[in-house]
């Protein structure tokens, strides 16, 4: 095993890494560099079998290693059970990397990454994407509270009343706060049904207005769900305003 990427190796508990790869992608150094992370690799060789697994456990961290990984990507994000699960890609291609985010990858790296280096962004992934005031049964962020035992939501107190519609788009979201979601993966996820890309952005569309409605965004200077311009929507963490920050270009108010 590389010598550097032991060194770096950080005390962390074991579990389950799920890999959907390729054999000319995806290679026994980076198998070794997540399991000297202390991950118990899983591989898969279809989609079917990553869902299936998902089934009897989600995973702690999903590496899809494929020729055309955005596929398996939005399928997965489209998949209950591997929502919250952080996704690294791992492309053939430098080329792979706007459609592998778009799809709702996390991160993403070329096949013939140093596995040190490979090993270091998976770390700084899984800090990332920690979840913050997320218990079993509900969400905090800021002042709004999502209890997925009792289907309510609430704002500073207020009980918030949505559709069943609504308080799905809002779960899926807050299982991401933090990261983008692009329309058709979250619909697909609250459907479980693929929609085109068209059709996607216009029903997600007209949720979204209606959510942040019912949030009152439009009069809030730190609203929660944010559509950031030609890649979809996210719910926000954060108290301000994003400054100088390449994505406060594409934030778009309503």
């Amino acid at each position: 095993m590389n010598q550097s990427v032991v060194s770096t190796v950080e005390s962390i508990a074991t579990k389950t890494a799920s890999v959907l790869g390729d054999p000319n992608v995806w290679s026994s150094q980076l198998r070794d560099a997540l399991e000297s992370l202390g991950f118990a690799v899983e591989p898969c060789s279809e989609l079917t079998g990553l869902f299936e697994s998902a089934q009897r456990s989600v995973p702690g961290l999903v590496v899809i290693a494929q020729e055309e990984p955005d596929v398996a990507v939005r399928a997965s994000r489209a998949t209950q059970k591997l929502q919250e699960a952080p996704i690294m890609v791992v492309m053939p291609r430098e080329s792979d990397l706007i459609a592998a985010l778009d799809a709702g990858a996390d991160d993403a790296v070329i096949s013939r990454v140093d596995p040190a280096i490979f090993a270091a962004r998976v770390r700084a992934l899984l800090r990332r994407v920690k979840p913050g005031g997320v218990t079993a049964n509900r969400t905090i962020v800021r002042d709004l509270v999502i209890d997925f035992e009792t289907y309510q939501v609430t704002v500073s107190g207020e009980v918030v009343q949505l559709t069943p519609t609504e308080f799905r788009l809002l779960a899926v979201l807050a299982q991401q706060t933090g990261r983008v979601v692009d329309p058709r993966a979250l619909l697909s996820a609250v459907h479980q049904h693929d929609y085109s890309e068209r059709d996607a952005q216009n029903l997600v569309k007209v949720h979204i207005a209606n959510l942040r409605r019912k949030l009152k965004d439009s009069n809030n200077s730190s609203p929660y769900i944010l559509c950031v311009r030609g890649f979809g929507y996210m719910l926000e963490r954060r108290g301000q305003a994003r400054q100088d920050d390449p994505l406060s270009s594409l934030i778009e108010a309503d």
